[in-house]
């Protein structure tokens, strides 16, 4: 049975960004489309997952489920990243601030995500 997923953006190399949806707890693997992914498409989605969480925090009152999906997200795309790469991403972008960071994934996030 596939999962389903919600699509939240695209990287800088065209790959959709998603969450798995319908799920109470977040599940421990990304979606199946993140297995093409190279470091720079998990660095896109990295930043996508943390300007959406800054979003829900946000909010009030904010979703404990999306939060902790997000949270996981972010982790996870994190955590396909070495050092050296996260560095090299930064630099090539320009990001010198975590909230440079979440303007890149802003720009990235689906039009509906954006405040």
């Amino acid at each position: 049975m596939t999962a389903a997923v919600q699509h939240v953006g695209v990287t800088r190399s065209g790959n959709a960004i998603q969450v798995p949806i319908l799920s109470d707890e977040p599940k421990q693997e990304l979606p199946p489309a993140c297995a093409l992914y190279t470091p720079a498409d998990h660095f896109d989605a990295y930043a996508v997952f943390e300007y959406l969480l800054s979003r829900e925090l946000r909010r009030r009152p904010a979703a404990a489920r999306a939060r902790r999906m997000y949270q996981h997200m972010s982790t996870s795309h994190y955590s396909k990243l070495a050092k050296v790469w996260r560095h090299a991403e930064r630099l090539a972008l320009g990001l010198a601030t975590i909230f440079d960071v979440l303007e890149h994934g802003k720009g990235l996030a689906d039009r509906i995500f954006k405040d």
